[in-house]
């Protein structure tokens, strides 16, 4: 029998404290305004993930030195992410996203940068990326639409997750750039 996969690593972009704060209270309206009824993911949670890098039974260092590595080799992330629409996406997720790809663009631009890094360094990052950030998770699900007004925000940095399966702990492995935005070392929840 394998082991179970208790942790799972993956790069993310967070936004700003400032950011991060407006975009939970915009969760906390539309889970109000659609009586979704649902779980508020915190603003110290938020997050658009880049790249999954896979479960394990136990953190890697190996995969972790790897990763912080091709990290450290792209510039950090200091552009505007603009997502101006809202649906239910996988796993009872309401999330903020994008038709527009010029509010990603520069997200995109990022992740591929990051992708070839990660490629570089011997890693195999996944290919298919769709720009998103859940806010709250639901069980009623709700069709694509527009919100009332697009949410900008600034990527503060780039993280490394160690994601604790089933506990919902976030411990941070790595942050590029390297100071403090606000945002604890581990999140809870």
């Amino acid at each position: 029998m394998a082991p179970a996969l208790e942790h799972s690593l993956f790069f993310a972009i967070v936004p700003a404290s400032h950011d991060a704060t407006s975009i939970a209270a915009l969760g906390g309206r539309m889970n109000s305004q659609h009586a979704l009824k649902g779980t508020l993911v915190d603003a110290h949670r938020l997050h658009v993930t880049l790249f999954d890098l896979g479960g394990y039974p136990s953190v890697p260092a190996d995969k972790v030195a790897l990763a912080s590595k091709a990290a450290a080799s792209v510039v950090p992330p200091t552009f505007d992410i603009v997502f101006e629409k809202a649906m239910s996406y996988t796993k009872g997720a309401l999330v903020l996203c994008a038709d527009d790809d010029e509010g990603v663009s520069a997200l995109k631009a990022f992740r591929q940068r990051l992708g070839e890094a990660l490629a570089d360094a011997g890693l195999k990052p996944p290919r298919s990326f769709t720009p998103h950030m859940t806010v709250v998770y639901a069980r009623r699900k709700l069709e694509k639409h527009a919100l009332e007004e697009p949410v900008r925000w600034t990527a503060a940095s780039l993280v490394l997750i160690d994601s604790h399966v089933g506990e919902g702990v976030h411990d941070v492995l790595g942050r590029w750039p390297g100071v403090a935005s606000g945002r604890p070392a581990a999140w809870a929840g």
